[in-house]
């Protein structure tokens, strides 16, 4: 039976700018430095036989990214974990490794992610009370579309079809925070920062992005959310 290492892999303030593409290369450069048994696939151009989970917003930080590695032989979690974290470059940060015996497509089947989201707004009375009209006003609205502007055109989202829950208001040493979970469909997703630009554009949500991180990833099925580590 094939090997497979579960891996989760964090990502501070100081790599959220850091592209997905580059993150999977840094990820697949510390395996090779460290030494561990990963497979490669077989043919003209070999490669790590790795599989990422969704991936992530650039200019948003992540408590965990979810990688599975196929291994030739079993290695032990914790070596594994200790052997990583030395080759990780700065910025990126080992958090846990799992063996799994699941086939499931990381990318497919982590569908919901929470974000938080802190602003430097002070948190006084006068701004929590502003804050939590706007969020009631768009917690009222029907629906409430974001129109995503590229070089490609221009195309209008329902953000709440994407929005799993109420979004949550929280007062931080730092200043007042929003935290929410989104959906990632066959038909697309909407960005944590698209849905901040839109409460301060439409409901004058008075919370500017000092930090936006990503701190949970889950399976969504009809069954409930699972823990990454559990499917």
């Amino acid at each position: 039976m094939m090997e497979k290492m579960r891996i989760a892999v964090g990502k501070t303030e100081t790599t959220k700018y850091v592209g997905h593409l580059d993150f999977c290369r840094a990820v697949e450069r510390a395996l090779r430095r460290a030494k561990l048994p990963v497979m490669y696939s077989v043919g003209f151009n070999p490669h790590m036989r790795l599989s990422f989970g969704p991936a992530l917003s650039v200019g948003v930080a992540s408590a965990a990214e979810y990688v599975d590695v196929e291994l030739t032989e079993p290695v032990n979690e914790t070596e594994f974990g200790r052997r990583l974290q030395a080759q990780l470059p700065p910025g990126l940060v080992f958090v846990a490794a799992r063996l799994v015996s699941s086939n499931a497509a990381l990318a497919a089947a982590l569908n919901l992610a929470e974000y938080e989201i802190t602003g430097s707004t002070p948190t006084t009375p006068a701004n929590l009370a502003a804050a939590e009209s706007a969020l009631a006003g768009f917690h009222a609205a029907e629906a409430v579309t974001y129109v995503r502007r590229t070089p490609k055109g221009e195309k209008t989202l329902e953000v709440k079809q994407y929005l799993a829950g109420p979004i949550g208001l929280a007062a931080k040493p730092a200043g007042l925070a929003v935290t929410f979970r989104l959906r990632m469909t066959a038909q697309g997703a909407v960005k944590p920062q698209e849905v901040l630009r839109l409460l301060q554009d439409r409901f004058a949500f008075p919370v500017g992005a000092v930090a936006c991180r990503r701190i949970a990833l889950w399976s969504e099925t009809p069954a409930g959310c699972r823990d990454p580590f559990e499917i």
